[in-house]
């Protein structure tokens, strides 16, 4: 057995690092506070949706996860009162959490095959309490943005579930009261849906409007939600980070993930492949992360500029499907290497308004 490694986090990014260093002969041993594998809290079973260039992430990553990710069918965007039924080529929906069809599940298993350890119930909050060149993928979580002192701001929301016998399908909401926006999505009969914001908590009163607003233009009766509240690495124009002393940082935590929306299953996909090219040769590392980050800076700014726009959403429609084809061009090129590992941005379409 190869030298010990350990990975605090088996998250998507713990697990792909994991599975890398395992078939390269290293001992990995990944740490988690869960009880299992997906048990992110009340978060899981939950359902994402995300740009993804599968032959970036087969190629570059080493595992095939063509699979779990499905493309967006039956695409629908709202902005304030007005809705479009839309083409998204090159949008996908993935699972998160402990069902066997979700995503984690599959990681989970090619670890083992591969030999990687697991020692689920183990919280550890400071990051000094682990070896030196463990790496740390513990995602939106905050104990180790704050034992890191990675500049990190809140992010709020409530979340709808439920089973549903509906096919894969994908809602995507923006008003001027929500302060990023609400979506759902549909895969494998879980309806999942989220209503979220940066820096302070989403009103009950938000939760309302979205609520009656989704009633009345879908006739989904969402009465039950649930609050989540999380860290995203966007309180600094110098994120992201790679190294923090002799550790090594992975996924939401190491700023992979897209400043504008906050996309972030391929940038921590896309990250564990990184991380544990980090252990052997930290200097191609750092030039894969820079590479994959490279305009996370200019998206960081922009991202600012946007929240000091009122009728945000107005703007958003005007991009995404009023605008002309060189203004939509121009806006969907310029934010698509926000998300590390996605190089061809999906080609947007309106097919009719609702």
């Amino acid at each position: 057995m190869g030298k010990k490694i350990h990975i605090l986090g088996a998250g998507l990014s713990g697990m792909v690092a994991g599975i890398n260093l395992a078939r390269q002969g290293y001992d990995v041993l990944i740490l988690d506070k869960s009880k299992q594998i997906g048990g992110a809290g009340v978060f899981h079973p939950s359902v994402h949706a995300t740009p993804v260039d599968m032959r970036i992430i087969k190629d570059y990553v080493g595992i095939d996860l063509s699979g779990h990710f499905h493309e967006a069918q039956n695409f629908r965007a709202y902005f304030g009162k007005r809705g479009y039924r839309i083409s998204a080529t090159g949008m996908y929906g993935i699972e998160r959490g402990s069902r066997e069809s979700s995503i984690d599940i599959f990681l989970f298993r090619e670890a083992q095959k591969a030999g990687v350890r697991f020692e689920f119930s183990r919280e550890i909050r400071n990051h000094q309490e682990l070896p030196p060149g463990s790496i740390i993928a513990t995602g939106l979580f905050p104990e180790m943005f704050e034992s890191l002192r990675v500049p990190s701001q809140g992010v709020y929301g409530y979340a709808a579930r439920f089973e549903s016998d509906k096919p894969n399908e994908y809602l995507v909401y923006f008003d001027d009261y929500i302060g990023e926006y609400y979506y759902h999505g549909i895969i494998n009969g879980v309806f999942f849906g989220l209503i979220f914001q940066r820096k302070k908590p989403v009103s009950r009163d938000a939760v309302k409007r979205c609520q009656d607003y989704l009633a009345e233009r879908e006739g989904l009766d969402l009465k039950e939600w649930f609050y989540i509240e999380n860290q995203v690495p966007m309180a600094s124009v110098r994120n992201p980070r790679l190294f923090v002393e002799d550790k090594i940082l992975a996924g939401t935590l190491a700023g992979m993930m897209d400043p504008a929306l906050l996309f972030g299953i391929v940038g921590a996909i896309i990250s564990g492949k990184v991380v544990a090219l980090a252990v052997e040769n930290r200097e191609k590392a750092l030039r894969d992360f820079k590479f994959y980050t490279r305009n996370w800076k200019k998206n960081w700014i922009a991202r600012r500029i946007l929240e000091r726009i009122p009728l945000r959403s107005r703007l958003n429609e005007q991009f995404l499907v009023k605008g002309s084809e060189g203004l939509k061009k121009f806006f969907l090129q310029s934010g698509k290497l926000a998300i590390p590992g996605v190089e061809n941005y999906p080609m947007i379409n309106v097919l009719e308004k609702l």
